[in-house]
């Protein structure tokens, strides 16, 4: 699947899509790069994926 990631910048909350406007949440995807595993959250209706700063 492709997909582009797009970095955010999280102000009090990431709830409401930044592309679509989707306003109730997101789904989560966990992605290892150079041995950093990153938490992503990807918007349920427009499938955009989004790079808030979290890992685990």
């Amino acid at each position: 699947m492709d997909y582009k990631i797009k970095d955010v910048k999280m102000k009090d909350e990431f709830k409401i899509c930044p592309s679509c406007g989707y306003k109730d949440g997101f789904h989560s995807m966990f992605k290892k790069e150079s041995g950093i595993t990153k938490w992503l959250f990807i918007c349920p209706s427009c499938h955009e994926v989004f790079n808030i700063g979290f890992t685990v």
